[in-house]
Order: C-alpha cells, then structure tokens, then sequence
C-alpha cells in the first residue's frame, strides 16, 4: 500500500502528526516566556520554538520528498516501459500480462502496487484513481494511466504506445536542451563567483596584510576564504549542476 508514505496511512493523519512537534515545543516556549524576567533569558525558549517549527516542516515536507523521488524514477523509466511494452504486443504476446512482465523488471513501488492491485481483481481506472489520492496529480501519472488504458484497445495499443513513445522522447530532447543551457549559466556564474572573485579577494586581503593597519585578522579572513568559502561554493555549484541533469533525466 503507498498509504505507508504518510504516517499514521492517511494525509490528514501525517498533518496531525506533524503540527505535534511545533504545537507543543511552541507551549513550552511560551510558558517559559511567562517566567522568564531578564532579556538575556529568551535565547532558550527560542530554540525550543525554532526546533519544535522545524521538526514539524521536516515531518510534514517528507512525503513529499517521497513523492517526488518515486515519481521522478518511474519517469526516468517510462521510455523502456511503454517501448519494451510495445515490441512484445508487436511480437504477438497478450497486453495484460506483457505490462505485468515489463513493470516487474522496474523497480518502482508504484508499479508494484498497481500490479498487485489489478492482480486482486481491481480495474486500472480504479487503482489510478487510489494512486492518484495518495499522490495527486502528476503528468507521469497521467501518462501511466493513458499506457494502463490502452491495453484494452487491441491492435491499436501498438500505434497509441508508438505516439506514447514519441512524446516521452520529444520531452527527453526539450529537457536536455533547457539542462545545457542551464549548465552553461551555472559554470558561468561559477566561474565569476568561484573563480574570479576569490583571486581578487585573495590579492586585495594579501596587499592589505602587506600594508598593514587593518582592524581585523587578514590571516583569518584569507583562511576563510580559501578553506572555507571556496569548497562550499564549489560543493553547493555541484549540487545543482547534479540537479539540473536529473531534471533533465540524463
């Protein structure tokens, strides 16, 4: 069941949950408040609020981390779902059962459950439409739902699955071109930020150390600099280069 994505199985169940942390860190603060007599004393139930608010985010924005990996995956595979699909009824094999042998080679577990339920007797308008309530409207699973439908069209699933085919791929090529050109921007910005102005700042805090007669530690800040900053500005360009090229489902 993909009710196990929620806590407690249920959507409004998992927000309950959720609001828990910040509903009862944010009681404690404010009773602490009410004792507290000195400004000085406040830093504590601040904490206690901010940890409570952002246990309470991390709960309830999980599933749709979730969501969103499981999604992303059976994307990522619905080329060799609707193209192996096709070749097999091509070849002459019955529709339900080549779908159910092509979707147990993908590891998706909103395949698994979708099989399981057609299996048990359901029809696959009424599982789409249980896949849909615990994971809404999403145009991968839309498309799942059209390839669903199409088995029961005959001869005809083989040319609706080619036009199938032919979008995802058409989608695959804008997808790259947008990821290129995003790439493109990032290694420029990187090369700005990451490149050029660290030299700069690197000569400038050198000449001020040089000169002598600043207030703070030029050591320290070159340190910083080419320790600190740099990696973390290298690390976060990777981290969204990654990004991009998933998105664009390389």
């Amino acid at each position: 069941m993909l009710s196990y994505i929620y806590i407690g199985g249920s959507k409004r169940m998992h927000t309950l949950i959720s609001l828990t942390p910040g509903v009862a860190s944010g009681a404690l603060a404010a009773l602490m408040l009410q004792k507290i007599s000195q400004p000085s004393q406040i830093w504590m139930p601040a904490i206690i609020a901010l940890f409570g608010g952002f246990t309470t985010l991390i709960i309830y924005l999980y599933p749709k981390f979730v969501i969103s990996s499981m999604l992303s995956k059976l994307n990522l595979s619905m080329s060799h779902l609707i193209l192996r699909t096709r070749t097999l009824l091509m070849a002459g094999e019955p529709a339900l059962p080549t779908f159910i042998k092509v979707s147990e080679e993908i590891k998706s577990p909103i395949l698994q459950y979708l099989l399981k339920s057609i299996t048990t007797g359901e029809t696959p308008e009424a599982v789409m439409d249980s896949i849909e309530s615990y994971l809404g409207k999403n145009p991968t699973l839309d498309r799942l739902r059209r390839i669903v439908l199409s088995l029961g069209m005959g001869s005809q699933a083989i040319s609706f699955l080619k036009d199938e085919f032919d979008a995802v791929m058409e989608e695959r090529e804008e997808a790259l071109d947008r990821a290129i050109e995003n790439l493109s921007m990032v290694t420029e910005l990187y090369m700005a930020a990451g490149v050029f102005f660290p030299v700069i700042g690197i000569v400038l805090l050198t000449s001020l150390s040089i000169l002598g007669g600043v207030a703070f530690d030029i050591k320290l800040m070159l340190a910083l600099l080419i320790f600190v900053a740099i990696p973390m500005l290298t690390a976060f360009t990777a981290l969204i280069a990654k990004k991009i090229v998933e998105e664009a489902q390389l």
